[in-house]
């Protein structure tokens, strides 16, 4: 399961802030078999961290770097490194609240991420 190589339409309600302020942050996600984590950040840049749930407490299995933004209802990610052999994703994306936004992966998964407090 590639959580990061999918795509995602970005619903985000008022309060006034930018559709990319609100992402800005630290957020976690848990499939059957794999979890990870992403970071992005208000430079435009991200981190992400994969791992096999069963070896949560080993060093991330995955690991990448690379830029993001914003084009329209899509997020658009970049990958630098080597983990991913996609370079560039384009995500329809769905935020449902300041904690938690869900995406659906082109296969149809739907995944849950939460924002790290």
């Amino acid at each position: 399961m590639r959580i990061i190589a999918v795509p995602a339409l970005v619903f985000i309600a008022g309060c006034g802030r930018s559709d990319e302020s609100k992402l800005v942050g630290s957020w976690q996600w848990k499939g059957c078999d794999d979890a990870g984590d992403v970071t992005y950040l208000a430079d435009h840049t991200f981190t992400t961290k994969e791992w096999a749930v069963t070896y949560t407490h080993q060093p991330p299995i995955l690991y990448d770097t690379g830029q993001w933004h914003f084009r329209g209802a899509r997020l658009i990610m970049d990958f630098k490194g080597d983990s991913h052999t996609i370079k560039h994703s384009e995500f329809p994306l769905a935020f449902f609240d300041r904690d938690t936004f869900v995406i659906r992966t082109a296969e149809g998964n739907v995944h849950s991420f939460e924002r790290v407090k």
